[in-house]
């Protein structure tokens, strides 16, 4: 898939209503922002009042600082997952090109969009964790192994520990890109259930990574600026809805295919042994 072809047409999807578009595209990240400030706010209060030092921010040790941080963790993926969702679902509708778009309430204020969309996100985030510890953990080993003075045989293992962890974290930057599709497969095959969506996406997204490194590569500069954020959102998920939907359809007809030539081949068998 060429991107200029992707962008292009990106381009004409967005014809006439790029505004609303980047509003609904622009409201996940605002209610993620707002949650992240309040718990900034929340820290500076408990800092100014005394009830505990700048080293605790940081050590986990202040069992207020903890319930805070797991409240407004809470509070943010319970926003900002059906935000994401009627994000999703408002542009598989801009990409297949649909005459009439269902209004965002409807889709806000839908128990099973929610349940799906917060479970979808709880699941990631749990698969996610997971798949982070090796790399934690190796992380550690190679610091702690560095602070020590090593021979010729103890370099070599840090230098191999070292590798591993470079290779544990590819590993999970690749399930990252690949769960960034679980809200688009949703809204595709709506009655397929959590799990089998999830872990789907990890196969469907096998060897078109590179496509959401290419889009996140040109729009990463726009986004920088306050004023170039929402343009640079609104046409990056765009395109990146429209590249699933593509693959979609790609998967789809091969399927088709495989089909056809199982009967075929079917018939063939059967014309034979008569």
């Amino acid at each position: 898939m060429k991107i200029s072809e992707l962008l292009r047409y990106t381009k004409k999807l967005l014809k006439g209503r790029s505004i609303r578009t980047g509003m609904i595209c622009i409201l996940p990240l605002c209610a993620a922002l707002f949650f992240r400030c309040a718990e900034a706010a929340v820290y500076s209060l408990l800092l100014y009042f005394g009830e505990m030092t700048p080293l605790s921010l940081f050590g986990g040790k202040s069992p207020v600082c903890s319930a805070a941080s797991l409240i407004f963790t809470l509070l943010r993926w319970i926003t900002v997952s059906p935000l994401m969702y009627a994000t999703a679902f408002r542009l598989y509708e801009i990409c297949s090109e649909k005459a009439e778009t269902t209004p965002l309430s409807e889709i806000l204020l839908s128990r099973t969009a929610f349940r799906r969309s917060l479970g979808a996100v709880l699941l990631s985030k749990i698969i996610s964790f997971a798949a982070l510890i090796p790399t934690a953990f190796l992380g550690v080993l190679t610091f702690s192994m560095l602070k020590e003075s090593l021979n010729a045989d103890e370099t070599f293992a840090v230098i191999n520990t070292a590798f591993l962890t470079l290779v544990s974290f590819l590993m999970w930057l690749s399930l990252r890109l690949s769960l960034a599709a679980v809200p688009f497969l949703m809204v595709r095959y709506p009655q397929k259930s959590i799990f089998r969506t999830v872990f789907s996406a990890v196969r469907f997204m096998s060897g078109r990574k590179g496509i959401l490194l290419r889009l996140a590569a040109v729009y990463i500069l726009p986004s920088i600026s306050i004023v170039g954020l929402p343009f640079a959102a609104t046409r990056f998920l765009t395109a990146f809805a429209l590249s699933t939907d593509i693959f979609n359809r790609e998967d789809e007809y091969n399927k088709g295919i495989k089909a056809e030539s199982r009967i075929e081949f079917a018939c063939d068998i059967t014309e034979l042994s008569n």
